[in-house]
């Protein structure tokens, strides 16, 4: 099984002076997603999202890079830390790679969202990311990230 670590990326916020500092923690990961057969963008980075269910990509960053969604739409109530909104979203999948995987592609299924502004990374749920990796946290500090680590296992 391949496998690859990276940090885990955390940021520092004193978002009210009355209230406590806040840090913020991610597991950002570099990919390339595959817009057709055999040709790839990069994006910045993906971000597993542990408290999403479903691979989500705001369908206007998808277009923006070229990468290909159903015209079908469904709406979809989607559950957030702020609240439960109504969606529009067209049931897809995304192929991608990582830079320390270059050679091996990765198929998951994915919601493209209407209501996901661009801004909003592309979040790796855990329906199928599952089926695909095994995902192993470590939030020991060390040379691998200053707030831990997150170590992709490939489950073939």
């Amino acid at each position: 099984m391949a496998s690859f670590v990276v940090p885990i990326w955390g940021s520092v916020v004193d978002p009210d002076p009355d209230g406590p500092i806040r840090r913020y923690l991610q597991a950002r990961v570099p990919a390339a997603l595959e817009r057709r057969p055999g040709q790839f963008v990069q994006v910045p980075f993906v971000v597993v999202d542990t408290g999403a269910s479903f691979t989500v990509m705001s369908a206007t960053l998808a277009r923006t890079y070229g990468i290909p969604i159903p015209a079908r739409t469904s709406r979809l109530t989607i559950n957030t830390a702020g609240g439960s909104r109504p969606s529009r979203v067209h049931d897809g999948e995304i192929r991608l790679r990582f830079p320390q995987l270059p050679d091996r592609v990765f198929r998951l299924y994915c919601l493209f969202s209407e209501d996901v502004p661009p801004s909003v990374p592309p979040l790796l749920g855990l329906n199928d990311t599952l089926d695909v990796f095994r995902l192993t946290f470590d939030g020991t500090p060390g040379r691998a990230g200053p707030f831990g680590s997150l170590r992709f296992e490939t489950t073939a």
